[in-house]
């Protein structure tokens, strides 16, 4: 999936940075965003031994949640100021287990729509396959003012 992306104007960028700062869920995991593009975002999760289920391997819900994020990250570069999304759907393989060390999400968008887009993403810890997955989101515009 190693796709090459369009760097974003900067003051698309900036503005999708405040939002990062302000997204509850990114700073309590500690996610890192060290890239984006137009369609296009990298996602890294940092270890935590807090993040193991009883098995001593990363909960896959984490996996999930930095990948659902990830794609939109990579979605809000091509919607409007104003416009919301929401996740629809999501499917996810797990594909290995993670023990320890960071892992990283790199998603594009597949299809941009009117009203439903399609990302894709892939997680990996180095070079290896760790999570695949397809997510589905809706657009809404949020109603005027009466």
């Amino acid at each position: 999936m190693l796709k090459k992306s369009e760097p974003l104007p900067a003051e698309l960028e900036e503005s999708i940075r405040r939002r990062l700062k302000g997204n509850p869920v990114l700073n309590f995991l500690g996610i890192e965003v060290p890239e984006l593009g137009k369609g296009y975002a990298r996602f890294v999760l940092p270890f935590r031994p807090e993040f193991h289920n009883s098995q001593g391997f990363m909960q896959g819900g984490l996996i999930a949640a930095l990948a659902d994020e990830a794609v939109a990250y990579a979605l809000f570069s091509l919607v409007v100021e104003g416009e919301m999304i929401s996740t629809v759907e999501m499917k996810i393989n797990f594909l290995a287990p993670v023990q320890d060390g960071a892992i990283e999400a790199q998603a594009h968008i597949a299809k941009r729509g009117r009203t439903i887009s399609l990302g894709e993403v892939e997680v990996r810890q180095g070079p290896r396959l760790v999570a695949k997955g397809l997510c589905t989101y809706i657009h809404l515009i949020p109603q005027q003012a009466a």
